[in-house]
Protein backbone atom coordinates (compact mmCIF):
# COMPACT_ATOMS: atom_id res chain seq x y z
CA UNK A 1 0.00 0.00 0.00
CA UNK A 2 3.05 2.15 0.80
CA UNK A 3 4.09 1.94 -2.42
CA UNK A 4 1.32 2.32 -4.60
CA UNK A 5 0.57 5.62 -2.65
CA UNK A 6 4.51 6.74 -3.38
CA UNK A 7 3.84 6.25 -6.92
CA UNK A 8 0.64 7.90 -7.19
CA UNK A 9 2.35 10.88 -5.55
CA UNK A 10 5.68 10.77 -8.19
CA UNK A 11 2.90 10.75 -10.80
CA UNK A 12 1.17 13.64 -9.54
CA UNK A 13 4.63 15.21 -9.71
CA UNK A 14 5.37 14.52 -12.45
CA UNK A 15 2.23 15.70 -14.35
CA UNK A 16 2.76 18.88 -11.94
CA UNK A 17 6.13 19.51 -13.56
CA UNK A 18 5.01 18.95 -17.05
CA UNK A 19 2.15 21.61 -16.63
CA UNK A 20 4.49 23.81 -15.04
CA UNK A 21 6.89 23.28 -17.82
CA UNK A 22 4.36 24.00 -20.50
CA UNK A 23 3.09 26.71 -19.26
CA UNK A 24 6.60 28.39 -18.82
CA UNK A 25 7.22 27.51 -22.60
CA UNK A 26 4.06 28.99 -23.85
CA UNK A 27 6.68 30.20 -26.73
CA UNK A 28 7.97 27.31 -28.11
CA UNK A 29 6.74 24.16 -29.85
CA UNK A 30 8.00 20.46 -30.73
CA UNK A 31 11.01 20.61 -32.17
CA UNK A 32 10.98 19.02 -36.01
CA UNK A 33 15.13 19.18 -36.63
CA UNK A 34 14.74 21.25 -39.64
CA UNK A 35 17.43 24.18 -38.30
CA UNK A 36 20.02 21.53 -36.89
CA UNK A 37 18.90 23.11 -33.06
CA UNK A 38 19.22 20.37 -30.85
CA UNK A 39 16.62 19.69 -27.97
CA UNK A 40 12.73 18.77 -27.77
CA UNK A 41 11.38 22.16 -28.22
CA UNK A 42 11.82 25.00 -30.00
CA UNK A 43 10.69 28.79 -30.16
CA UNK A 44 7.88 28.75 -32.54
CA UNK A 45 8.86 31.79 -34.62
CA UNK A 46 11.47 29.73 -35.95
CA UNK A 47 9.81 27.04 -37.32
CA UNK A 48 7.08 29.58 -38.47
CA UNK A 49 9.48 31.19 -40.90
CA UNK A 50 10.59 27.72 -42.15
CA UNK A 51 7.03 26.90 -42.67
CA UNK A 52 6.58 30.31 -44.54
CA UNK A 53 9.26 29.92 -46.82
CA UNK A 54 8.54 26.38 -47.75
CA UNK A 55 4.69 27.52 -48.17
CA UNK A 56 6.08 30.40 -50.74
CA UNK A 57 8.46 27.66 -52.51
CA UNK A 58 5.21 25.57 -53.03
CA UNK A 59 2.99 28.22 -54.13
CA UNK A 60 5.99 28.81 -56.86
CA UNK A 61 7.07 32.16 -55.99
CA UNK A 62 11.08 30.96 -55.99
CA UNK A 63 10.12 31.02 -60.01
CA UNK A 64 7.78 33.78 -59.87
CA UNK A 65 9.95 36.54 -57.92
CA UNK A 66 13.50 34.53 -57.64
CA UNK A 67 15.32 37.57 -56.00
CA UNK A 68 13.12 38.40 -53.00
CA UNK A 69 12.52 34.57 -52.62
CA UNK A 70 16.05 34.43 -52.12
CA UNK A 71 16.29 37.09 -49.78
CA UNK A 72 13.46 35.71 -47.39
CA UNK A 73 15.30 32.12 -47.13
CA UNK A 74 18.39 34.02 -46.60
CA UNK A 75 16.81 35.37 -43.89
CA UNK A 76 15.18 32.52 -42.53
CA UNK A 77 19.02 30.88 -42.55
CA UNK A 78 20.50 33.79 -40.60
CA UNK A 79 17.96 33.69 -37.86
CA UNK A 80 18.44 29.99 -37.31
CA UNK A 81 22.53 30.70 -36.95
CA UNK A 82 21.66 33.46 -34.69
CA UNK A 83 19.59 31.48 -32.87
CA UNK A 84 21.87 28.31 -32.56
CA UNK A 85 24.70 30.84 -31.48
CA UNK A 86 22.09 30.94 -28.63
CA UNK A 87 20.80 34.78 -29.00
CA UNK A 88 17.70 33.45 -28.58
CA UNK A 89 15.61 36.02 -28.59
CA UNK A 90 17.56 37.82 -31.52
CA UNK A 91 17.29 34.62 -33.45
CA UNK A 92 12.99 34.42 -32.69
CA UNK A 93 13.06 38.68 -33.54
CA UNK A 94 14.98 38.21 -36.98
CA UNK A 95 12.80 34.64 -37.72
CA UNK A 96 9.45 36.85 -37.61
CA UNK A 97 11.43 39.97 -40.12
CA UNK A 98 11.79 36.55 -42.51
CA UNK A 99 8.12 34.98 -41.69
CA UNK A 100 6.76 38.70 -42.71
CA UNK A 101 8.91 38.87 -46.10
CA UNK A 102 8.39 35.62 -47.10
CA UNK A 103 4.25 36.28 -46.37
CA UNK A 104 5.25 39.40 -48.75
CA UNK A 105 6.31 38.21 -51.83
CA UNK A 106 5.00 38.62 -55.41
CA UNK A 107 2.46 40.92 -54.95
CA UNK A 108 -0.38 40.55 -57.21
CA UNK A 109 0.23 43.56 -59.80
CA UNK A 110 -3.40 45.96 -60.60
CA UNK A 111 -4.47 45.57 -63.87
CA UNK A 112 -2.89 48.88 -66.28
CA UNK A 113 -6.13 51.03 -67.48
CA UNK A 114 -7.05 50.53 -70.71
CA UNK A 115 -5.45 52.79 -73.09
CA UNK A 116 -8.29 55.03 -74.49
CA UNK A 117 -7.12 56.39 -78.08
CA UNK A 118 -7.33 59.89 -78.76
CA UNK A 119 -9.65 61.02 -81.47
CA UNK A 120 -8.13 61.54 -84.71
CA UNK A 121 -8.86 65.48 -86.40
CA UNK A 122 -9.11 66.08 -88.98
CA UNK A 123 -6.20 67.38 -91.27
CA UNK A 124 -5.89 71.11 -91.58
CA UNK A 125 -6.55 72.20 -95.14
CA UNK A 126 -3.22 72.81 -97.06
CA UNK A 127 -2.85 76.24 -97.99
CA UNK A 128 -2.57 77.38 -101.66
CA UNK A 129 1.06 78.20 -102.48
CA UNK A 130 2.19 81.70 -102.44
CA UNK A 131 3.03 83.31 -105.51
CA UNK A 132 6.86 84.18 -106.58
CA UNK A 133 7.40 87.89 -106.65
CA UNK A 134 11.14 89.25 -107.63
CA UNK A 135 12.76 92.82 -108.47
CA UNK A 136 15.67 93.58 -111.02
CA UNK A 137 17.96 96.84 -110.90
CA UNK A 138 20.99 98.00 -113.01
CA UNK A 139 23.52 100.65 -111.51
CA UNK A 140 24.36 103.00 -112.88
CA UNK A 141 21.51 103.08 -115.14
CA UNK A 142 23.71 104.74 -118.35
CA UNK A 143 27.47 104.10 -118.60
CA UNK A 144 29.88 104.89 -121.32
CA UNK A 145 31.03 102.40 -123.86
CA UNK A 146 33.46 100.36 -122.31
CA UNK A 147 32.59 101.03 -118.85
CA UNK A 148 30.98 98.20 -116.74
CA UNK A 149 27.20 98.22 -114.33
CA UNK A 150 25.61 96.25 -111.72
CA UNK A 151 22.96 94.13 -112.65
CA UNK A 152 21.08 92.87 -109.02
CA UNK A 153 18.53 90.80 -108.56
CA UNK A 154 16.24 88.89 -105.46
CA UNK A 155 13.31 86.76 -105.50
CA UNK A 156 10.73 85.53 -102.93
CA UNK A 157 8.69 82.14 -103.06
CA UNK A 158 10.49 80.91 -105.87
CA UNK A 159 12.28 78.02 -106.74
CA UNK A 160 14.18 79.27 -109.91
CA UNK A 161 15.10 82.63 -112.35
CA UNK A 162 16.58 83.88 -114.88
CA UNK A 163 17.98 86.69 -116.94
CA UNK A 164 17.57 87.52 -120.22
CA UNK A 165 19.07 88.40 -122.65
CA UNK A 166 22.15 86.51 -123.13
CA UNK A 167 22.68 85.41 -119.38
CA UNK A 168 20.12 82.55 -118.85
CA UNK A 169 19.37 80.68 -114.93
CA UNK A 170 21.16 82.80 -111.92
CA UNK A 171 20.41 81.87 -108.01
CA UNK A 172 17.16 83.17 -106.53
CA UNK A 173 18.98 86.53 -105.34
CA UNK A 174 22.93 87.63 -106.02
CA UNK A 175 24.05 90.42 -108.70
CA UNK A 176 26.69 90.10 -111.41
CA UNK A 177 28.95 92.74 -113.51
CA UNK A 178 27.78 93.78 -117.00
CA UNK A 179 29.17 95.61 -120.03
CA UNK A 180 26.90 95.61 -122.56
CA UNK A 181 28.42 97.28 -126.11
CA UNK A 182 24.94 98.61 -126.80
CA UNK A 183 21.67 100.07 -124.78
CA UNK A 184 20.19 96.87 -123.29
CA UNK A 185 16.89 95.90 -121.86
CA UNK A 186 17.07 92.85 -118.96
CA UNK A 187 14.20 90.91 -117.94
CA UNK A 188 13.98 88.52 -114.92
CA UNK A 189 12.18 85.88 -114.73
CA UNK A 190 11.05 83.65 -111.61
CA UNK A 191 8.82 80.20 -110.93
CA UNK A 192 7.29 79.18 -108.20
CA UNK A 193 4.91 76.56 -106.64
CA UNK A 194 2.49 79.87 -107.25
CA UNK A 195 3.30 80.88 -110.20
CA UNK A 196 5.57 83.00 -112.15
CA UNK A 197 6.87 86.60 -111.71
CA UNK A 198 9.19 88.75 -113.89
CA UNK A 199 10.61 92.17 -113.21
CA UNK A 200 12.77 94.25 -115.98
CA UNK A 201 15.87 97.45 -116.03
CA UNK A 202 17.49 99.07 -118.88
CA UNK A 203 21.11 100.47 -119.32
CA UNK A 204 21.66 103.16 -121.56
CA UNK A 205 25.25 102.75 -122.87
CA UNK A 206 26.54 105.88 -124.58
CA UNK A 207 29.78 106.74 -127.26
CA UNK A 208 32.44 107.94 -125.23
CA UNK A 209 33.95 111.48 -126.24
CA UNK A 210 36.62 111.93 -128.70
CA UNK A 211 40.21 112.62 -126.10
CA UNK A 212 41.82 115.43 -128.06
CA UNK A 213 45.40 115.67 -127.49
CA UNK A 214 46.80 118.75 -125.51
CA UNK A 215 48.59 120.66 -127.04
CA UNK A 216 52.25 120.52 -124.85
CA UNK A 217 54.04 123.85 -124.07
CA UNK A 218 57.49 123.78 -123.34
CA UNK A 219 58.32 124.97 -119.29
CA UNK A 220 60.89 126.40 -118.45
CA UNK A 221 61.98 125.28 -115.03
CA UNK A 222 62.22 127.50 -112.43
CA UNK A 223 64.30 127.42 -109.13
CA UNK A 224 63.00 125.61 -106.36
CA UNK A 225 63.85 125.24 -102.72
CA UNK A 226 65.32 121.82 -101.57
CA UNK A 227 63.85 120.74 -98.11
CA UNK A 228 66.22 119.74 -95.37
CA UNK A 229 67.65 116.53 -95.53
CA UNK A 230 68.88 114.28 -93.18
CA UNK A 231 71.90 112.46 -94.77
CA UNK A 232 72.00 109.03 -93.24
CA UNK A 233 75.42 109.14 -91.46
CA UNK A 234 76.07 109.09 -87.91
CA UNK A 235 79.15 109.42 -85.65
CA UNK A 236 80.18 107.55 -82.98
CA UNK A 237 80.36 109.54 -79.44
CA UNK A 238 82.62 112.12 -79.21
CA UNK A 239 83.90 110.98 -82.82
CA UNK A 240 83.46 113.47 -86.04
CA UNK A 241 85.45 111.26 -88.56
CA UNK A 242 83.29 109.39 -91.59
CA UNK A 243 82.96 105.66 -91.84
CA UNK A 244 82.99 104.28 -95.13
CA UNK A 245 79.84 102.60 -94.98
CA UNK A 246 78.29 106.26 -95.01
CA UNK A 247 80.56 106.88 -98.60
CA UNK A 248 77.48 105.60 -100.78
CA UNK A 249 75.64 108.24 -99.01
CA UNK A 250 77.87 111.06 -99.29
CA UNK A 251 77.87 110.04 -103.31
CA UNK A 252 74.34 110.83 -103.42
CA UNK A 253 74.54 114.39 -102.36
CA UNK A 254 77.49 114.97 -104.52
CA UNK A 255 75.75 113.61 -107.39
CA UNK A 256 73.14 116.12 -106.41
CA UNK A 257 75.22 119.04 -106.28
CA UNK A 258 76.66 118.25 -109.46
CA UNK A 259 73.30 117.62 -111.20
CA UNK A 260 72.67 121.15 -109.81
CA UNK A 261 75.74 123.15 -110.97
CA UNK A 262 74.24 126.33 -109.03
CA UNK A 263 73.11 125.15 -105.99
CA UNK A 264 73.51 126.22 -103.06
CA UNK A 265 73.49 125.51 -99.14
CA UNK A 266 74.84 124.40 -96.14
CA UNK A 267 75.90 121.25 -93.98
CA UNK A 268 74.78 120.99 -90.55
CA UNK A 269 75.98 118.74 -88.02
CA UNK A 270 74.45 118.00 -84.59
CA UNK A 271 75.23 116.36 -81.23
CA UNK A 272 73.18 114.44 -78.66
CA UNK A 273 73.34 115.94 -75.23
CA UNK A 274 76.26 113.88 -73.75
CA UNK A 275 79.06 116.13 -72.67
CA UNK A 276 78.71 119.74 -71.57
CA UNK A 277 77.78 122.67 -74.26
CA UNK A 278 81.02 124.11 -75.79
CA UNK A 279 82.65 120.66 -76.55
CA UNK A 280 79.59 119.76 -78.06
CA UNK A 281 79.50 122.63 -79.93
CA UNK A 282 83.04 122.29 -81.33
CA UNK A 283 82.12 118.33 -81.73
CA UNK A 284 78.86 119.32 -84.13
CA UNK A 285 80.91 121.94 -86.37
CA UNK A 286 83.59 119.08 -86.72
CA UNK A 287 81.48 117.14 -87.97
CA UNK A 288 79.62 119.51 -90.52
CA UNK A 289 83.48 120.52 -91.77
CA UNK A 290 84.23 116.69 -92.14
CA UNK A 291 81.61 116.32 -94.78
CA UNK A 292 82.05 119.68 -96.37
CA UNK A 293 85.70 118.77 -97.04
CA UNK A 294 84.75 115.25 -98.11
CA UNK A 295 82.37 116.74 -100.72
CA UNK A 296 85.43 119.16 -101.66
CA UNK A 297 88.45 116.73 -101.73
CA UNK A 298 86.55 113.64 -103.19
CA UNK A 299 84.09 114.85 -105.93
CA UNK A 300 85.79 118.69 -106.54
CA UNK A 301 82.39 120.41 -105.34
CA UNK A 302 83.17 124.22 -105.10
CA UNK A 303 83.95 125.13 -101.45
CA UNK A 304 81.96 128.88 -101.77
CA UNK A 305 78.68 126.37 -103.03
CA UNK A 306 78.70 124.58 -99.30
CA UNK A 307 78.61 126.33 -95.61
CA UNK A 308 79.43 124.30 -92.52
CA UNK A 309 77.27 124.66 -89.31
CA UNK A 310 77.32 123.29 -86.13
CA UNK A 311 74.29 123.39 -83.72
CA UNK A 312 75.75 120.95 -80.92
CA UNK A 313 72.38 119.39 -79.11
CA UNK A 314 70.36 122.30 -79.62
CA UNK A 315 68.38 120.91 -82.11
CA UNK A 316 67.29 117.15 -81.36
CA UNK A 317 64.84 115.37 -83.74
CA UNK A 318 64.23 112.46 -80.84
CA UNK A 319 64.77 111.93 -77.01
CA UNK A 320 68.24 112.17 -75.38
CA UNK A 321 66.83 109.40 -72.90
CA UNK A 322 67.21 106.53 -74.90
CA UNK A 323 70.28 105.23 -76.60
CA UNK A 324 68.35 104.97 -79.80
CA UNK A 325 67.12 109.17 -79.81
CA UNK A 326 70.98 110.02 -78.66
CA UNK A 327 71.76 108.01 -82.23
CA UNK A 328 69.19 109.67 -84.02
CA UNK A 329 70.42 113.09 -82.37
CA UNK A 330 73.96 112.43 -84.04
CA UNK A 331 73.41 112.93 -87.54
CA UNK A 332 74.34 115.40 -90.52
CA UNK A 333 71.08 117.81 -92.29
CA UNK A 334 71.86 119.69 -95.81
CA UNK A 335 69.46 122.50 -96.95
CA UNK A 336 70.07 124.12 -100.20
CA UNK A 337 68.42 126.24 -102.80
CA UNK A 338 68.58 124.22 -105.92
CA UNK A 339 68.56 126.07 -108.99
CA UNK A 340 68.50 124.96 -112.59
CA UNK A 341 71.32 123.75 -114.42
Amino acid sequence: MEMKALLRGSSLLVMAASAATLFGCAHYEVNTGRGNIPGHYIRYEMQEADRAVEAARAAGKDKTCPAEFKQADDAKNHAYDVFRACHTEEGAALAKEATAKANALCPPVAAAAPVVPEPVSEPAPVPAPVAPSDTLTVTPSSITKGESATLAWSSQNATNCEIQPDIGPVPLEGSMTISPADNAAYTLTCSGAGGSAKSAANIAVIAPVPVVAPVLVPVVPAAKLCSPAVINIHFDTNKYDIKPQYHDELKKLADFLMEFPNAKGVIEGHTDNVGDMAANMKLSQRRADSVRNYLIDKFGIASDRVTAVGYGPKKPVASNKTREGKEQNRRIESNFTCNSK
